[in-house]
């Protein structure tokens, strides 16, 4: 199960330079981890209820899990070991897998083992986040959804679309060997949060469809997690 999770993540991957990496506990948890930011996970990526993603895990502070950021790998050997159990294998790509030794069997997925697509069924990215406030937005019923919401803004013009920007400057840090390029990592995937945050307030305000308006709250919410999160995290990269 483990290994067909990991291959399904490394497929369909559009974020540049990201990659996934999976992992076994001798209990049989299943852990997944990624090179981007802390409880990122891109927008069609669902994942099933069995895994656990390590660095959304709420037990352990944010600025313990900001010094994992960039470092999947790092992220799992620290989760074990927080949670007093054993990491009984790593599961990803040779090239992402090369040159660390963490004690567990290594599984290398192999171009023949990718699925044709990596659509999994499971939990949406803030359901893996924050259950709790996905489970409460889901009871929301279409008339309620606007209430949710800020007041909108006199000028309906929407913000300009930066993304594709501001994702290149999440991605620059992750392409050096500075150990401590994950400070820059983080104060980028702050930036780039907070941008996808107006951009999905915009689209919730101005929404005609209650589906659409819906999609666009789940957004949002899933943004403002993301940039609190980070940081909250920040301050221990970069002190």
């Amino acid at each position: 199960m483990a290994r067909h999770i990991a291959a399904a993540l490394n497929v369909d991957i559009t974020d540049p330079s990201l990659f996934w990496i999976a992992g076994v506990t001798g209990d049989g948890q299943i852990l997944v981890a990624n090179n981007y930011g802390l409880a990122y996970i891109p927008e069609h990526v669902q994942l099933p209820p069995q895994v656990k993603m390590v660095s959304a895990d709420e037990s352990i502070p944010a600025s313990t899990r900001g010094t994992w950021a960039t470092y999947p790998l790092l992220a799992l050997q620290e989760w074990v070991r927080h949670h007093n159990v054993t990491l009984q294998a790593v599961i990803g790509t040779e090239a992402n897998l090369k040159g660390f030794d963490l004690g567990a069997a290594r599984d290398i997925l192999t171009p023949e083992d990718m699925p044709e697509s990596g659509k999994m069924q499971g939990r949406s990215r803030l359901e893996v986040i924050a259950p709790a406030v996905a489970t409460k937005l889901a009871t929301v019923g279409p008339a309620g959804l606007a209430e949710l919401l800020p007041p909108t803004p006199a000028d309906a013009t929407p913000p300009p679309d930066n993304r594709i920007n501001l994702l290149l400057e999440v991605c620059k840090p992750l392409l050096s060997a500075n150990p401590d390029r994950a400070g820059a990592h983080l104060k980028a995937m702050i930036t780039y949060a907070d941008h996808l945050q107006a951009v999905a307030l915009h689209k919730a305000q101005t929404a005609l469809d209650p589906e659409l308006q819906r999609a666009a709250i789940t957004d949002w919410i899933y943004w403002q997690h993301i940039s609190v999160l980070t940081t909250d995290a920040l301050p221990a990269m970069v002190s």
